[in-house]
């Protein structure tokens, strides 16, 4: 889950877990939290794997990231 910490880090976000299990986390990444301008982001992160879905009304957001949560790829 290190790589995910990092990629809020890298991204003024915070991160509102809503659920784990054996293969990811999930919930909310927040941006300005606790401010009128907050606005969140659904996602899905798996662990073994690194990547980040990110839910969008238009479609999901798949993002490959390193240990370190620098994305490596995006579709």
């Amino acid at each position: 889950m290190k790589a995910l910490v990092y990629y809020c880090r890298w991204n003024d976000a915070s991160l509102r877990l809503r659920g784990r299990d054996g293969t990811a986390v999930w919930g909310h990444l927040v941006y300005n939290a606790d401010t009128p301008e907050e606005s969140m982001q659904e996602f899905r992160f798996e662990l073994k794997t690194w990547r980040l879905t990110l839910h969008k009304p238009d479609g999901d957001e798949l993002i490959q990231l390193d240990e370190m949560g620098t994305v490596q790829s995006a579709d």
